[in-house]
């Protein structure tokens, strides 16, 4: 037992070397032990890999962001997270009603958890100093 997730499988047919065929398999793990567990078993059988992309576990990061948010605030915010570093993506959806209330929902993927800790404190700070509420996500 790996403790592993296969996400997809693409048979490149087209791709032929050796009368062998190339195939994409993306998957998760959840440690360095466990990929090496499977890479000896594919030497084993005889399994060539060529390469091995994106090592790295994600987390969530999400926030909804409501009170007086302009579109420069939210700049200030997705900057200030990024200059935390560790980050993988960042969406934002962004509100105006009728009454000019604004909200925002920010989520993302961040490397490890301490970027989570950082962007909670970041967070926080920005709510208080500009006068808005910020709801976290239920994630770390």
């Amino acid at each position: 037992m790996f403790n592993g997730n296969i996400k997809g499988v693409i048979h490149r047919h087209d791709e032929v070397s050796g009368g062998r065929i190339k195939v994409d398999l993306t998957f998760e793990i959840s440690n360095q032990k466990g990929l090496d567990l499977i890479l000896g078993e594919w030497k084993k059988r005889e399994v060539d890999v060529v390469k091995i992309d994106h090592l790295f576990e994600t987390f969530p990061l999400e926030y909804v962001v409501v009170g007086n948010i302009t579109p420069d605030e939210m700049r200030r915010i997705t900057d200030g997270i990024q200059a935390i570093g560790d980050v993988e993506s960042i969406d934002i959806r962004y509100s105006i009603s009728g009454s000019k209330e604004r909200s925002a929902m920010l989520s993302g993927k961040v490397r490890n958890r301490e970027v989570i800790r950082k962007a909670n404190k970041f967070m926080a700070e920005r709510a208080k100093k500009q006068g808005f509420v910020v709801i976290r996500g239920f994630g770390d």
